[in-house]
């Protein structure tokens, strides 16, 4: 690669956009201060220069008008100066890498009946593997951010993937139950890793006008990555054996690690307008990828207080209410038929595993792309319009309109696919139902990820980290799900189901009208503060 080029990426990445207004235009300042509903924003629009004094300093635009947020530094090494290329890179990474949790946990679901053969357990005993995987993928990052944080992005994530690349390995090869086990720990504490440094990265990048579209294509890799290994993992499995499907993810995570060695640079920064103002160096790419210590932000130290930054974050409304209604729909809508649909379509219409893996797979995969054509740059746009209605104000509240799509889409697929996949003969029309409950559920997961990153840019490794927490608990309705739609019926279980999905949009009712509100009220977290 030549490095010349790819350092071409840093310089001048959004001069052709934006547009620098000196403060001195009242109008514009006005603007500024609407604009400034939280301290992020403030200090955001505080440092573009490295001066103390926002007040002498020019302000720069979007292409819409409206001031960037945060404002940019005046060095090229700052990952919102850098090319779009460069960001794009980055961004498709992280969501690969996000992908790949769910994908190393699910690829042997389609092939649980096989492996509880090959090694001698019961089939809801082979579960554990998987469950063991999800459990310390949604634990491990409350140990991976504040490390993040500290040493920087890249070196933590790296050692992240190295790790799952050990445990899909050592799960191919073990030769028992407890190891498997084990190693199905490792892998799941390896990729919580991965997943947990999207969102920091992608924060790190992108401005705020600019999150929900870059938002929805980290979220659709995350919320696929169990869909294509349904997809992949009963037919590989029928073919050459359960222990493939370990392996194939070990490979599938060994190419995101043989790119990220050069296309991932560090994205972590400091926003102090002190340590800016007195900043001399200029990292080249060279030194983003490979100076570790040089890439960490002076002064700062790690505490043990920092492992349980992100339970703090739960004090706020506007963290609490949508890692609560995502926990929801993350359980009933991705995994639940994930766990369920196996026994369900072999009892109801005698499908093998790669057929079941098939079913699964596509009518997830169609739902969450069509989802995310709806979300994506629908909620920027949206912000961007509310905006200008409200004096060049952009609440984060605007995002949650979108989300009420989902509380009606979610729900109904449920209802559909509980309704029919016990009365008639095909199989296919119960897959309309997980097609449209995951079409809601992809843009509950846009607009949820860009509004908290919204309200707490600096926070935004610790929102991640409870999103995370969320996903690895959603493994519970394995144990109720299927015991109690054979007391019921499947409709009226799956309508109980979209019954309490339903209930759980209600907070974040309550945050479209008092979020704002709430937020003045309690003030910033006080940490983190110019990240």
């Amino acid at each position: 690669m030549d490095r010349d080029r790819v350092e071409e990426g840093f310089a001048g990445a959004n001069m052709s956009s934006s547009t620098y207004v000196g403060s001195s235009d009242g109008a514009l300042s006005k603007q500024m201060s609407q604009m400034s509903q939280t301290q992020i924003e403030k200090r955001g629009s505080s440092n573009s220069s490295g001066s103390l004094d926002a007040h002498t300093r020019p302000i720069k635009l979007d292409s819409k008008g409206l001031p960037l947020v945060p404002q940019p530094s005046r060095f090229t090494d700052d990952p919102l100066n850098w090319s779009p290329w460069l960001k794009w890179a980055v961004l498709i990474q992280v969501g690969f890498m996000a992908f790949l949790g769910p994908y190393n946990a699910a690829l042997i679901n389609p092939s649980l009946v096989l492996l509880s053969k090959g090694i001698g357990v019961d089939s809801k005993t082979a579960a554990y593997t998987t469950t063991t995987g999800i459990i310390l993928g949604g634990i491990s990052p409350f140990l991976w951010t504040p490390l993040t944080n500290y040493y920087g992005r890249r070196p933590i994530t790296l050692c992240a993937i190295l790790l799952t690349i050990l445990g899909g390995v050592g799960s191919g090869v073990s030769p028992d139950f407890s190891a498997l086990l084990g190693t199905r720990a490792l892998c799941g504490f390896g990729f919580g890793g991965m997943m947990s440094v999207g969102t920091a990265c992608l924060n790190d990048m992108f401005f705020l006008h600019e999150r929900g579209a870059k938002t929805g294509v980290y979220s659709i890799f995350v919320t696929n990555g169990a869909h294509v290994a349904a997809l992949i993992g009963g037919f590989l499995g029928q073919a050459e054996g359960w222990r493939w499907d370990y392996w194939l993810g070990a490979i599938s995570t060994s190419l995101s690690f043989a790119v990220a060695l050069f296309l991932f640079p560090e994205t972590l920064f400091s926003r102090d307008p002190i340590f800016l103002s007195t900043r001399t160096r200029t990292r080249t790419y060279f030194q983003l990828l490979f100076d570790f210590k040089g890439n960490m932000i002076p002064g700062r130290r790690l505490h043990a207080s920092d492992f349980l930054q992100s339970f703090k974050m739960l004090k706020y409304p506007s963290i609490l209410f949508p890692v609560w209604y995502y926990a929801w729909g993350w359980t009933f809508i991705n995994v639940m038929p994930a766990i369920t649909l196996a026994t369900i379509y072999s009892h109801f219409f005698n499908l093998k595993a790669g057929p079941i893996g098939a079913c699964l797979g596509i009518s997830l995969m169609i739902g969450s792309f069509l989802g995310e054509f709806f979300a994506g740059k629908a909620s920027d746009l949206l912000m961007t319009y509310l905006a200008k209605r409200h004096g060049g104000k952009r609440k984060p509240e605007h995002r949650l309109y979108l989300c009420t799509l989902s509380a009606l889409f979610m729900p109904a697929g449920l209802i559909i696919f509980g309704s029919t996949v016990s009365s008639q003969p095909s199989y296919l029309i119960p897959l309309i139902g997980l097609g449209v409950g995951v079409f809601g559920l992809q843009i509950a997961s846009t607009t949820l990820y860009a509004y908290v990153s919204d309200c707490y840019k600096p926070q935004t490794p610790e929102s991640g980290v409870l999103f995370n927490l969320s996903r690895g608990l959603s493994f519970i309705v394995g144990y109720f799900a299927l015991p109690f739609a054979g007391a019921v019926g499947y409709f009226w279980a799956w309508f109980t189901f979209a019954a309490v999905l339903f209930v759980s949009f209600f907070p974040i009712v309550s945050l479209m009208v008092w979020g704002e509100k709430w937020r003045r009220k309690l003030g910033e977290p006080n940490f983190h503060r110019y990240l």
